[in-house]
């Protein structure tokens, strides 16, 4: 006779049903972070395009140094301060993943 035949008649211990209880929710909590991850790649494309529109559209005439310099320290402004919330978001889904006992 199989193990698996000689369980079938035996209650589980009361450990299993948190087990199970756990790796549901990291399941569905693995599940949300993928649907977020995804969503932001799709927004950080859709901005990218939207500045390279932006920057494009604001090219300065030849000859002009300083309003090509003001344009690429703003683009610069706009991509470190991109930096800095991605990195904020990566460092919060990080320690969630932590939380749930999961290694990044």
């Amino acid at each position: 006779m199989s193990l698996a035949g000689e369980r079938v008649g035996r209650e589980l211990p009361r450990q299993w049903d948190r087990l199970e209880r756990l790796v549901s929710e990291t399941a569905e909590g693995i599940g949300y972070w993928r649907r977020r991850a995804l969503e932001a790649e799709d927004e950080v494309a859709r901005l990218r395009e939207a500045l390279e529109e932006v920057a494009s559209a604001a090219q300065p005439l030849p000859g002009d140094p300083r309003a090509e310099v003001r344009r690429v320290r703003a683009e610069n402004a706009a991509l470190q301060s991109r930096l800095a919330e991605a990195r904020a978001r990566v460092q919060s889904v990080l320690k969630r993943l932590v939380a749930l006992g999961i290694e990044p």
